[in-house]
């Protein structure tokens, strides 16, 4: 991917909308109406990264955690989103290792976390692929609860 490319890329990330919630007030700040289409199309073109890591969270399957698919707060469409915990989990492109978006990332992560208390944690598409225990894991330490039979259904 040429530097072209990537701020294209960048340029056209899903996971902010400028100006969709500048004069928001805070209660609509969450998952609001006017991002409503947008979420909608980013879950019916979901990557498969992003359906696998689905099939692992939705149904409460993860400690009885509920999770949100592409969730948004403020300007910003998550991933994936835990209310209880407060927790975002984000899964990036190669893009998102180039040019800006490492420094946009991390500005996006201290917004979510200054202004509503919510932790990020970024995993490569490819874990979730191959190896999307590993986030589940990472989401059950991250909650601090301990494993107990039957609390992480497979899938499949």
């Amino acid at each position: 991917m040429n530097s072209s490319q990537i701020n294209n890329a960048a340029a056209s990330s899903p996971s902010k909308i400028e100006g969709a919630g500048g004069s928001m007030t805070k209660h609509h700040e969450k998952n609001s109406s006017k991002m409503k289409a947008f979420r909608r199309e980013l879950r019916n073109n979901s990557t498969s990264a992003e359906k696998t890591l689905w099939n692992w969270l939705k149904g409460d399957k993860v400690n009885g955690l509920r999770f949100r698919r592409q969730y948004s707060i403020g300007n910003y469409i998550l991933d994936f989103y835990c209310p209880k915990l407060k927790l975002a989990i984000e899964l990036d492109g190669d893009y998102h290792y180039h040019g800006g978006m490492v420094k946009a990332d991390y500005l996006r992560e201290q917004y979510l976390k200054q202004k509503f208390g919510i932790t990020t944690l970024r995993f490569e598409n490819r874990i979730a692929l191959q190896q999307p225990y590993v986030i589940v894991n990472a989401i059950i330490n991250f909650a601090d609860r301990p494993y107990s039979p039957g609390a992480l259904r497979h899938p499949l």
